[in-house]
């Protein structure tokens, strides 16, 4: 009898436990995954529009319209007025594919009105206009920073370091979203992947950008005053890692060694420092883990390892360390806001069709990930980086720059260029991260990039 009432028990309990599970699992899909799942463009849910309504518009942090829609001949055409500067961003609406970007996220609140509106223009026999998404992105910030790549592989990212706001995200290859259901075919049988947001789903190695995190771990473990004695390259276990040009630093400290990129230097510390060091560095920037807010991206990774050739590799960002560019401005972000990160996000509020606002979505409470003190001596050596060092063409006339370069050795053909930083220094307003695929040398090509998007930036933003 007793075994009997234990196996009753057993059973019980299993089916109790697996209750829990099933209501645990769809308590999280409907508060974390659910709109990521509807927004897919493979959601048939998609591709059917309500035809009481005509889509609502998409507008710019100012008010500028972006994406719009109209009835011709009782068909509803969507109309993308910048076109390929927004493609990535907004994505498209096409009854035959579905949506991506924006147009996917917030369908429901594009394709809905208020119901009492809704109901006098069903009495009307009139189409009405559905909800507004209004970004926090600037229209001129964005088509400058689209022009500024146009012909290259690669990816901007700008935010407001200290709320999160994303105010530029560019991507290239692009295409034009007015006519992707004619082109589709071509599109994605295109080598060069346009459809492919690379600033939130590409993932490259960082190159020495991966340097702010390093010379974070040797603040946070005693290691400021490290020194060596820099004679080109380094040699680990036979493979040997050299510095740009085989230069030669000679005796070099931390400060010098992160305005030079001096790559010997970090692979020795980043062997002082050790795996578990590096690695739970990382981990407080958000490798493995993921940037919070509204946007949804892929997550860079960083393995831990315990031999000496994998962690040289990582310490100056190569190996098997890999990040999305959204992720590489949010680094930028975390050393100009003091230590804090500010999730980024791109919509800032939905309206119905009088203006009146529906939800506002103000910045979140932003999460510590260093001390002050060490964002201030990191964002000391970054001002350095543009006034002396590798990233002098970041500089800006009339403002300081900051910022670290990065030129990333990349298997399959010519290195990747890198830049992030910030500005002004005194007081940052933007953080951006610039990525060139197969670009070479970072100083030289994603640096004058940056440059140019950090001045327009400080120039149109809220003016």
């Amino acid at each position: 009898m007793n075994d009997y009432i234990k196996r009753q028990n057993l059973v019980k309990c299993f089916f109790i436990i697996f209750f829990i599970g099933i209501v645990g699992y769809l308590l999280f899909f409907n508060f974390f995954q659910s709109k990521y799942i509807y927004s897919n463009s493979y959601n048939k849910r998609l591709r059917k529009e309500n035809s009481d309504i005509i889509r609502g518009d998409i507008q710019d942090r100012s008010g500028v319209v972006l994406a719009s829609s109209k009835i011709h001949k009782n068909t509803m055409q969507r109309n993308y007025a910048y076109g390929r500067s927004f493609s990535h961003i907004i994505g498209y609406s096409a009854k035959a594919l579905g949506s991506t970007g924006i147009e996917a996220l917030y369908n429901q609140e594009l394709a809905s009105a208020n119901a009492i509106e809704t109901l006098k223009g069903k009495a009307k026999g009139e189409k009405i206009k559905g909800n507004t998404v209004k970004l926090t992105l600037d229209k001129t910030l964005q088509v400058y920073s689209s022009d500024l790549l146009k012909g290259k592989k690669g990816a901007i990212a700008a935010l407001n370091p200290k709320t999160g706001e994303i105010l530029a995200l560019v991507s290239k290859p692009d295409y034009n979203p007015s006519n992707v259901t004619e082109n589709w075919n071509d599109l994605i049988e295109d080598k060069n992947s346009p459809l492919l947001n690379r600033a939130l789903d590409g993932l490259y190695p960082p190159g020495s950008i991966f340097k702010v995190i390093t010379t974070s771990s040797a603040l946070n473990n005693n290691y400021k005053d490290f020194e060596i004695d820099c004679s080109g390259k380094i040699n680990i276990e036979g493979y040997e890692i050299k510095d740009s040009n085989d230069k030669a630093h000679g005796q070099i400290d931390l400060n010098r060694a992160f305005t030079l990129s001096c790559n010997s230097y970090f692979v020795s510390l980043g062997l002082e420092l050790g795996n578990n060091n590096l690695y739970n560095e990382a981990i407080k920037f958000k490798f493995n883990k993921g940037i919070q807010g509204d946007i949804k991206s892929k997550t860079s990774s960083f393995t831990k390892k315990n031999d000496n050739k994998a962690l040289a590799q990582q310490s100056i960002g190569q190996g098997d360390v890999l990040i999305t560019p959204i992720h590489a401005a949010a680094i930028a972000a975390i050393i100009a806001n003091d230590g804090v990160l500010a999730p980024p996000y791109m919509v800032s509020e939905i309206t119905d069709m009088t203006g009146k606002p529906i939800k506002s979505f103000k910045p979140k409470a932003g999460e510590k990930i260093i001390s002050k003190e060490n964002a201030e001596i990191i964002k000391s050596m970054m001002i350095d980086v543009v006034e002396t060092g590798t990233g002098r063409n970041a500089r800006i006339s009339g403002s300081k720059a900051a910022g670290k370069t990065g030129t990333a050795e990349n298997p399959q053909g010519k290195a990747h260029s890198w830049f992030i930083g910030f500005a002004p220094a005194e007081d940052p307003q933007i953080a951006i991260a610039v990525i060139v695929e197969n670009g070479g040398s970072g100083g030289s090509n994603a640096a004058p990039i940056a440059g140019k998007v950090m001045k327009k930036a400080l120039s149109v933003i809220d003016q």
